[in-house]
């Protein structure tokens, strides 16, 4: 699936433009302010300053118990930053593909999770993503790009290739979980928690809500002709690829997870489970989170870290309220190191029990 130009940005704007108009009939200045402000979405996203990052989403937080290995991969004519977490005796390894506006720490309570159930695990930084190169995310379609050359990449070496191999994917990352399915069949077991079923529709599902930043100072509408047109160019047949298609390429066991409150991929219609009667295969569970487990986040968190997360939250705005300002450096630091950060991103052990024995009887 090697797409030489695919590299975050079109080598020649000026002649994308040109193809964009000449295939979908639209005048220029629509085509330039729609291609404006998509790209200015997928804009490059950098690591966060661990005195503001609360929670064990850092690899500095967990470095004297959880070993990990650093190295760089191919993805096109990008290198992303790969993760390689060892585990003694390892029973398989667990690919994990995290969601947008993040980055492969993030999931670090996770990937603990399997280490500790006896699973090695691989991840990485998504192209134009923390460690990884790229002066943008491209699209919603990036994580199902990067995602197949990493399990090329594993393919191809020596050492990675000798694990039986599943896929764990949050949004973003589940999208690109399930859709590769479709283009790898060498996966064991899959889950996927909060994932939308295609990277080509839902930035046009989502619209609306993407280009609220821009609606005080420009009014910009994504005809269909434009998104279909571009998004073809930037991705090829990547465009082609999605979840639900993806599960019913395969047999192996698939679980998804959705939260029925989630405001960032809808439960009811842009969601994996909103297509449930599309999926033709017997081979996948669902799970749904309730409550405090029902939002795209905390769905990923035991009830008491939620409440704890409001606590934090609400501890940090009173504090501001004293101060009738942001904080400062110092402060914020002194704050972030009274939380307690395990407790903070303590994992939904319902939910990933359940992932770890749905991939451990496909061992048996």
């Amino acid at each position: 699936m090697e797409n030489k130009d695919q590299d975050g940005r079109l080598i020649n704007d000026a002649k994308t433009v040109a193809m964009i108009a000449l295939r979908t009939g639209l005048k220029m200045g629509a085509i330039l302010g729609a291609k404006a402000a998509y790209d200015s979405f997928f804009k490059r996203y950098e690591k966060r300053d661990i005195n503001t990052v609360f929670g064990e989403f850092d690899y500095s937080r967990v470095e004297e118990r959880l070993l990990r290995t650093t190295f760089f991969f191919p993805s096109g004519r990008w290198k992303l930053q790969g993760y390689f977490y060892p585990c003694y005796d390892a029973k398989g390894m667990v690919v994990v593909c995290h969601g947008m506006h993040a980055g492969a720490d993030d999931y670090i309570p996770f990937i603990e999770y399997f280490v500790r159930s006896g699973y090695a695990v691989f991840t990485y930084d998504c192209q134009g993503t923390y460690a990884s190169q790229g002066d943008s995310t491209v699209g919603m379609c990036t994580p199902l790009v990067n995602l197949d050359h990493a399990l090329t990449y594993i393919k191809n070496d020596k050492q990675l290739s000798k694990y039986p191999l599943f896929l764990f994917g949050h949004s973003w990352g589940g999208y690109a979980a399930t859709s590769v399915l479709s283009i790898h069949k060498n996966i064991r077991g899959c889950a996927a928690v909060a994932p939308f079923n295609s990277g080509y529709t839902l930035f046009a599902e989502k619209g609306e809500q993407y280009m609220a930043p821009f609606s005080d100072t420009v009014k910009i509408d994504f005809p269909k002709e434009f998104l279909s047109v571009y998004q073809t160019l930037l991705f090829r047949d990547y465009t082609k690829y999605n979840a639900v298609e993806g599960i019913n390429s395969t047999d192996i066991p698939v679980y998804i997870a959705h939260g029925n409150r989630d405001f960032v991929i809808s439960f009811g219609y842009q969601s994996v489970i909103s297509h449930k009667e599309e999926i033709r295969q017997n081979n996948v569970t669902y799970y749904v989170g309730t409550d405090a487990q029902a939002g795209h986040n905390t769905i990923l968190h035991s009830t008491r870290a939620v409440a704890y997360q409001e606590k934090v939250e609400k501890d940090l705005k009173q504090l501001k309220k004293k101060y009738d300002r942001e904080l400062t450096p110092g402060e914020m630091t002194e704050f972030c190191n009274g939380v307690d950060h395990s407790l903070y991103s303590e994992v939904n052990m319902e939910m990933m029990q359940a992932i770890v024995n749905m991939f451990n009887k496909t061992l048996v």
